[in-house]
């Protein structure tokens, strides 16, 4: 009789030891929001001052605010403005100066929810038209210096440890002084959520093959990101690092500028996705500069890397995106579990004809939460 008890006993935990996790036994440590490209075209008529899509960033940000389980930060990831011009940064500071009503005329600004923005290329570049009739785009000093000040102005910055000094500087090959703010780090260590905001568009001194004068598109200071994760992975308070940006690793048929750089002898964008693979706390890089939204996981040297473009805030979205039920605009959802897993909502409305409607646009509903691994698989 102890013997059948027992085995009944054993085959009762066998069986709960075998049965994976739900989503409803996992606790949730940490989470955030995230979108980019809000601006609209340079084809717009009557655009804004700020030349945001007013219509869908003030729903964003209501849907943003009304979301029950209240989000950690608000991560708007690039391309918030048109900018790209080489005028000193006066357009971009313009833009980015009638940005900033916008959010605060809305809800969110009581909402408590932290904005951080993160330099996408329409605010940290400008471009050159070539003979052959394309653009070339070049990070612009200018425009770079105006993105810092509008930060350090409205405290819109977590942290101010990114690339500083002569040899850090030349080690990452970047040219200015002022990247404290273009590409940081802070840890939330109430969540053991360590969050990088990583410029994709740093102004270093490698050349332009295209603009003499002109420095590459496209540059990330990877050095810095190296030692960077070196020390999140070696504190034993950080169980988790993110990484946010405004270009992709990796995307299907890309243009000249539209990923992180990766050309020899300057493969940035594949050595980042080693480091992410090697990660044993690395838990997703999120961008946007796509005008759509697209997960793509199984990337990295040991096929553990997991990326989401979200892309989808309100710029003209891509013609060849044709997801099931039609084209949205929207936000993401990022939740970081206690069981190593990642899980990812996207919050859709369908999107307007034209793109930059000014009518009020519906409030986003979810779709089906995806869930990814952390890539080490967990602590």
């Amino acid at each position: 009789m102890h013997r059948i008890r027992s085995v009944f006993i054993l085959s009762i935990l066998v069986a709960l030891w075998i049965t994976p996790i739900t989503a409803g036994a996992r606790e949730l440590i940490a989470n955030f929001v995230y979108v980019g490209c809000n601006r609209v075209g340079f084809g717009a008529t009557d655009a804004a001052p700020s030349t945001a899509n007013v219509a869908q960033l003030q729903q964003t940000l209501a849907d943003i605010a009304a979301l029950p389980v209240k989000p950690d930060y608000f991560f708007f990831v690039g391309d918030m403005v048109l900018g790209m011009q080489a005028d000193g940064g006066k357009t971009l500071s313009a833009e980015l100066d009638a940005w900033k009503p916008l959010v605060d005329e809305t809800r969110f600004a009581t909402s408590g929810i932290e904005l951080l923005p993160i330099v996408g290329n329409h605010e940290a570049d400008a471009s050159t038209q070539v003979s052959d009739g394309s653009y070339v785009e070049y990070p612009d000093a200018a425009n770079l210096s105006a993105w810092v000040n509008w930060l350090n102005t409205h405290d819109l910055a977590k942290a101010d440890n990114g690339p500083s000094g002569a040899a850090e500087l030349k080690s990452d090959l970047l040219e200015e002084d002022n990247n404290q703010t273009q590409t940081y780090s802070f840890d939330d260590l109430s969540s053991g959520v360590h969050y990088l905001m990583l410029n994709t568009d740093s102004l270093s001194t490698v050349p332009n093959p295209s603009l003499p004068g002109k420095t590459v598109a496209s540059w990330v200071p990877l050095h810095w990101v190296e030692k960077d994760f070196a020390r999140a992975e070696q504190n034993p308070q950080i169980k988790r690092i993110v990484v946010l940006a405004h270009k992709p690793l990796v995307l299907d048929n890309p243009g000249p500028h539209d990923v992180v750089y990766d050309t020899a002898p300057y493969t940035l964008g594949n050595t980042l996705l080693t480091l992410f693979s090697n990660s044993e706390k690395f838990a997703g890089y999120f961008a946007a500069h796509a005008h759509e939204w697209l997960y793509t996981d199984k990337l990295g040297p040991k096929q553990n890397v997991t990326q989401v473009i979200a892309g989808n805030g309100g710029s003209q979205l891509e013609s060849n995106w044709n997801p099931a039920g039609g084209a949205y605009f929207g936000f993401t959802r990022v939740n970081i579990y206690d069981d190593n897993t990642v899980g990812v909502v996207s919050y859709t409305r369908p999107a307007p004809t034209p793109y930059d409607a000014t009518s009020a646009q519906p409030a986003a509903k979810p779709l089906p939460e995806i869930f990814f691994s952390v890539a080490g698989g967990g602590d």
